[in-house]
């Protein structure tokens, strides 16, 4: 078993734990998302809280979904809670600029999206098959509403959950 990490201060709160996981959701309107630790420093079944502070004092505004993280966290009266992160896979669309790699839009219809819950689903021309997209990803691409039937482009990848789109733009 992992020995916790020690704090560099006394703060009257029990020291962290290095926890090893995988980003479950993160809203960045929300400010916060969950991890889902593969590690056994926290019970199965107990997601930790990943608050935006945390995520700005490591240098980044939001996490993607899947990406590995590695932080330090604290049991809490409300759960575990992320206290800072010590590795985490870049968003994909920093990764995307850096590696020059050419994305690959495709068009895509809009079946239904509702904005309070933060998802829908979109649709290839003459497939049925729902491809998930997350608000993040609209708010990424500096789009603020899409409606019913729209057409729009998107980059789809293959995830755990099936496909997803990663990047979307008008046309």
């Amino acid at each position: 078993m992992t020995e916790p990490l020690r704090s560099e201060e006394p703060s009257g709160e029990p020291d962290p734990v290095r926890v090893i996981g995988h980003v479950k959701w993160f809203d960045i309107v929300k400010g916060f998302g969950f991890v889902v630790p593969e590690s056994a420093e926290v019970p199965i079944g107990e997601d930790v809280l990943l608050h935006i502070s945390v995520l700005r004092e490591y240098g980044e505004n939001c996490a993607d979904e899947g990406a590995r993280i590695i932080c330090g966290a604290v049991r809490r009266d409300r759960g575990w809670q992320a206290v800072n992160i010590m590795e985490m896979d870049r968003p994909r669309r920093a990764v995307a600029k850096e590696t020059g790699e050419a994305q690959v839009f495709e068009p895509v219809i809009v079946k239904w999206f509702n904005r309070a819950r933060g998802y829908g689903f979109v649709q290839r021309p003459g497939n049925l098959d729902d491809l998930f997209v997350h608000i993040v990803v609209l708010r990424q691409a500096g789009i603020e509403e899409i409606e019913t039937g729209e057409k729009l482009l998107a980059c789809i990848e293959t995830g755990t959950k099936g496909d997803h789109v990663t990047l979307i733009k008008k046309p």
